[in-house]
């Protein structure tokens, strides 16, 4: 019985890879998804003031056979002379027998306006799309199912995002992935790269009587054609800067419980997703590790002296 559910979870799961380019596939998501925001958004990028590396992985449905595995790995820097920041991310994104590997570098504008900062950014790549056929394990004539071959193919992708703060106050931003809409021919039929429009926003509480204690409500939306609206909403507690730990729902998929310590310049979040789906699969694990080498540039002032006059 256990061999039955797990061979129909993997059925259902390489399935949704093989229909035509009218059903939209999501791009992953993220529980943590408020300390990633360059991986949707590429108007956030070097907003910060420091080199920043970050790193999360994502392993869904655990105990399923052929469940999604992500991984991403992104950095970024703000570049004064270009007036804005740069940056690069890969991600790889595992399903059953499918593999998706995207390489994105990205711009983003810097604009003042007042006490906040608007960030216009676009990201320019390409994504890898890959099928082994050595993964189906199906009996039969068919030379296509039962081989052991690989067939792949590459898509010029296209991302672009407006990205608007105020230190330590709030946050909104407006994006979409995949504006090209590039695609290529696979298992004898097409797939694309549907095109993805995210917001998401947020807002730093503080306390008078609390200092030390920031809780940040958060939300994060994402519309794709053809498939669910993708609703997030979260809160985070974060305490002296340190520690921080919250709660995410996932609507109709999952509740993420969340923790995380920064020390110094390094950053480490858990998360684990309780999955309310229907299928009623495993958890979900997701670890993220992110390092930043800040820096100031000032002119230093020096003053010189004459030696006649010493």
């Amino acid at each position: 019985m256990e061999m039955l559910k797990k061979a129909f979870a993997f059925f259902i799961i390489t399935t949704l890879f093989f229909v035509d380019s009218s059903v939209a596939q999501q791009d992953q998501t993220y529980s943590q998804y408020m300390f990633v925001s360059s991986i949707y958004n590429p108007g956030f990028t070097g907003s910060r003031n420091a080199i920043c590396a970050t790193g999360i992985m994502k392993q869904q449905w655990v105990g399923v056979e052929g469940a999604p595995n992500v991984y991403a790995v992104s950095i970024e820097s703000p570049v004064k002379f270009l007036r804005g920041g740069i940056g690069a991310s890969i991600i790889t994104d595992k399903i059953g027998a499918f593999n998706t590997t995207s390489l994105k570098l990205n711009y983003a504008y810097h604009k003042k306006i007042g006490d906040a900062l608007l960030g216009i950014g676009l990201g320019l790549g390409l994504v890898n799309k890959k099928v082994d056929y050595s993964l189906f394990n199906v009996q039969g004539d068919d030379p296509l199912l039962t081989g052991s071959e690989e067939e792949s193919g590459m898509i010029f992708d296209i991302d672009a995002g407006l990205y608007f703060q105020k230190a330590d106050k709030w946050y909104l931003g407006l994006s979409s992935t995949h504006l090209s809409q590039g695609s290529m021919e696979v298992a004898g039929g097409e797939t694309s790269l549907v095109r993805q429009y995210f917001a998401t926003g947020g807002y730093h509480l503080k306390f008078e009587r609390m200092p030390k204690l920031i809780i940040t409500p958060s939300a994060f939306l994402g519309y794709t054609p053809n498939a669910p609206m993708l609703i997030n909403a979260g809160v985070i507690g974060e305490y002296n800067k340190m520690f921080w730990g919250g709660v995410v729902y996932m609507h109709q998929n999952a509740i993420g419980l969340m923790a995380g310590v920064n020390y110094k310049n390094i950053k480490v979040g858990y998360a684990y997703d309780v999955n309310i789906n229907p299928l009623k699969t495993g958890g979900s694990h997701e670890i993220r590790l992110g390092y930043c080498f800040k820096f100031e540039i000032e002119k230093s002032k020096r003053s010189y002296k004459n030696t006649r006059y010493l």
